[in-house]
């Protein structure tokens, strides 16, 4: 409950902010496959997700951004011996990783003549990645802050009036830190582009 509330204020805060330019609110589900640490813990897509951007063009071919969202990754395992530490527990687990990136970032926006905009972004910030392993009553849990970068590549689908459609990808990759390793996904994302101050 604490991560929702925490998503919340801070969409609200990054909205305040960006709410006087000029820009681009997006809104997009998630599809995240798992990658590295992250896919040896949990190898099952996530489909619960939400993403959100705000960005504000700062040249005609430049769109600054910040980018937060939630993405949800479980899995069940059969009985297995799971090995923590010291500490061995023998049962049927259930995992699950909560990320939480926040990120500031850039796009590259290539003109185009018809209604298809393609685009490419990069951006650099942090995401929260809380892990749980449940075993009956019992649950092992790990959380940590880590540095991430995220390139992305995709294209908008340009309305003449009101939201456009955009389909794109997105990888996460987050640094190794004393309570976690890094972990790792790919997105596809399929959202609505709303724009804003205009």
């Amino acid at each position: 409950m604490k991560k929702i509330f925490f998503l919340l204020i801070a969409s609200v805060c990054i909205h305040t902010a960006f709410g006087q330019h000029h820009g681009v609110f997006i809104i997009s589900y998630p599809i995240g496959f798992p990658m590295g640490d992250l896919n040896d813990y949990i190898d099952k897509p996530s489909f619960r997700g939400i993403n959100l951007e705000w960005g504000k063009e700062v040249s005609p071919n430049v769109i600054a951004e910040i980018e937060t969202g939630w993405n949800v990754f479980y899995q069940e395992q059969p009985t297995q011996v799971y090995t923590e530490g010291t500490a061995s527990i023998s049962g049927k687990q259930f995992r699950y990783t909560n990320s939480v990136p926040i990120i500031a970032g850039a796009k590259w926006v290539l003109k185009s003549s018809n209604n298809l905009v393609p685009y490419a972004g990069v951006g650099l910030g942090t995401m929260y990645s809380d892990r749980s392993t449940d075993f009956g009553l019992y649950r092992i849990s790990t959380d940590a802050w880590q540095f991430c970068i995220r390139p992305e590549l995709g294209i908008t689908f340009k309305s003449r009036n009101g939201p456009s459609a955009m389909l794109g990808v997105k990888y996460y990759s987050s640094f190794n830190s004393s309570d976690l390793d890094g972990q790792s996904f790919l997105t596809i994302n399929i959202g609505v582009v709303f724009p804003y101050g205009l």
